[in-house]
């Protein structure tokens, strides 16, 4: 028994942690902070280590862990529904270490150019959400999207096509409100 454990311990490693900078990444654009993002990850391993002897065709490992990952995460959704956002302070200090690297005004731009479209993101329902992240981050194919999550291959090109109309409505809004805001604020009337 022991001899197994250490064979099983083996190819679970060899198998799994391919995939574990995409898990995290998934989990990162699932959760909208670093530290769920961890938790959920952490438990998707524990969890597919466990279930290891489930895993028949080797070749599905990925989105075997990514089926566990959604699980996970929609678990969690149910218990808290209010998800906390990466604290304040955390981002100041990320923004202070990296305009080491980059200039300050370049890195504060994109900053708040992947904020907005994080945000627009995270308001869309998580049907779409998923199907999101999974294709533009991970470049999975159709047919492994519709493996991954369980649906028929229509369903995620439906989807798809939903969360992109769907997203492009919210940057739209959210454009056409911040002119909007600036257009108040530079017209102020002038008082004598």
């Amino acid at each position: 028994m022991v001899l197994k454990t250490q064979t099983n311990k083996k190819q679970f490693k060899k198998l799994t942690y391919p995939h574990m900078k995409l898990l995290y990444n998934v989990a990162l654009k699932y959760t909208g902070n670093v530290f769920d993002a961890e938790d959920i990850v952490q438990e998707t391993f524990m969890m597919a280590y466990h279930k290891f002897s489930q895993l028949k065709d080797p070749a599905k490992c990925k989105s075997w862990l990514l089926r566990i990952l959604r699980n996970n995460f929609l678990k969690t959704c149910q218990k808290d529904n209010a998800r906390q956002q990466l604290q304040k302070s955390d981002y100041i200090a990320f923004l202070k270490s990296a305009t080491q690297i980059k200039g300050a005004d370049t890195l504060l731009e994109q900053a708040v150019d992947t904020r907005i479209v994080n945000d627009a993101i995270d308001q869309l329902p998580i049907k779409y959400k998923e199907i999101l992240i999974l294709y533009y981050m991970d470049d999975m194919l159709y047919k492994d999207i519709a493996k991954t999550l369980g649906i028929p291959i229509g369903t995620v090109m439906s989807r798809l096509n939903r969360a992109k109309e769907a997203l492009k409505v919210k940057l739209l809004k959210q454009l056409k409100d911040s002119r909007e805001n600036s257009l108040h604020i530079n017209n102020k009337p002038e008082h004598i």
